[in-house]
């Protein structure tokens, strides 16, 4: 199938929106694959297998064909232009991480971001490009924004990479030195009230 995820193309713009239109106006399929669009929606032309491939990357249908929650979402007028912004984004990852607002890209930098990454000639880029815009085109962006892996927070006296952190969200970096000549006894008093008072904060 044309491209890989991020780069993928519908041979035509067409065939994105007529197949958008099925998802929405019909009932939803047990397993949405090539031979249900053919045989049930009867749209025949086997480039229709390029467009259910950028639906499995917009997680509108699992690898098996099986419509997501998200696919759910998008049947419901009120929320499908949301679903389809949110399904754009997981579909063209790297592109949203390196440009949060890529939808509203002209074209000549989006052209530029494709023809780096993928080093195609012009007529797939062009291909490249208007899928990801037609997409774009249908969807609404206002308020969907990329979600970002939750921050964990360490519990007191949880190290991570020689830092102590106390409590979360705060972290403190320790210098100790310590000089030579330093007995061990002494050496062993200095960390064990390190682990007392701020590790164990006794």
């Amino acid at each position: 199938m044309p491209g890989s995820k991020g780069f993928r193309y519908a041979y035509a713009p067409t065939q994105i929106t007529k197949l958008l239109n099925k998802v929405q106006s019909a009932g939803r399929p047990d397993k949405l694959n090539f031979p249900y669009v053919r045989d049930t929606w009867l749209l025949k032309n086997e480039q229709y297998r390029a467009v259910l491939d950028i639906l499995e990357d917009m997680e509108f249908i699992d690898g098996s064909g099986i419509p997501t929650d998200l696919y759910a979402e998008y049947q419901n007028p009120t929320l499908a232009k949301k679903a389809l912004a949110e399904g754009i984004r997981k579909a063209y990852p790297e592109l949203f991480k390196a440009f949060p607002n890529a939808q509203s890209l002209p074209k000549t930098e989006l052209e530029g971001y494709f023809k780096q990454q993928t080093g195609k000639a012009s007529s797939v880029l062009e291909k490249i490009l208007s899928t990801f815009k037609t997409l774009c085109s249908h969807a609404d962006f206002v308020g969907v924004a990329a979600k970002e892996e939750p921050i964990r927070e360490y519990a007191r006296g949880e190290a991570e990479e020689g830092r102590v952190r106390v409590e979360p969200g705060i972290q403190l970096n320790i210098e100790i030195h310590i000089a030579a000549d330093t007995p061990d006894d002494k050496i062993e008093i200095i960390f064990k009230n390190m682990k007392q008072y701020l590790l164990l904060n006794e």
